[in-house]
């Protein structure tokens, strides 16, 4: 549960995402922290998350201070308290004396903390792609689909792209394969390549290293 109630009293852009990996609303002060959500939501390192998930108290001067991160991210096993800033108030005095009492409190307790800001998050197209899945995210796949894909890629000669697996898997109707192809790369049953340039039938389309066959 968060330690605080979400504001938009700075003018903020304030909501709530649908979460599949933490089964709940998540809340979000920011248009940064909303993508950021998005993110988590995909990167399959990240086993859970909350949104301002403790505050941090620490002395300035005579004052006694408090600071909330944005997120806890447990991410193969390790705790992580994560701020989400954009990069133009990072080196702000106020702001790097509350990273700096959050580093503090993480060494003691075995945790990292990371300021993830608007650069990190856009850097190609990665995010841009990762948000197009997650609208697919809960799409149902037919029976069966998901044995009969990763079969082919198994045995397909390298490159495969989206098109190439539309066509052999579903020749007559090929673009009815495309959202539940989107589906399968979302939950990790599939790899795309998501760097390079927004998903299309082009985007090439790999094996994910242990997938199983069936289960679909």
């Amino acid at each position: 549960m968060s330690m605080r109630k979400v504001s938009n009293r700075g003018g903020n852009t304030i909501g709530r995402l649908p979460s599949l990996k933490v089964d709940r609303m998540v809340s979000f002060e920011s248009l940064l922290e909303r993508d950021f959500i998005y993110w988590l939501e995909f990167e399959p390192t990240i086993s859970w998350f909350s949104e301002q998930p403790l505050t941090i108290s620490y002395q300035h001067g005579q004052r006694t201070l408090r600071y909330t991160p944005d997120f806890q991210v447990v991410k193969q096993n390790q705790n992580f308290l994560v701020e989400c800033k954009p990069t133009e108030f990072v080196a702000r005095i106020e702001n790097q004396r509350k990273f700096a009492a959050a580093q503090s409190w993480c060494v003691q307790q075995n945790w990292r903390f990371q300021v993830v800001t608007d650069v990190d998050l856009n850097r190609g197209y990665r995010l841009y792609n990762i948000k197009r899945l997650y609208q697919f995210a809960r799409y149902p796949l037919a029976p069966g689909l998901k044995t009969q894909v990763l079969a082919l890629l198994e045995t397909a000669v390298r490159p495969v792209t989206l098109a190439d697996v539309m066509r052999a898997v579903a020749p007559e109707q090929p673009q009815r394969l495309f959202i539940p192809l989107l589906t399968m790369a979302f939950h990790h049953d599939i790899q795309l390549a998501l760097d390079e340039a927004p998903l299309s039938a082009q985007t090439r389309v790999e094996v994910v290293q242990g997938s199983q066959q069936g289960g679909d």
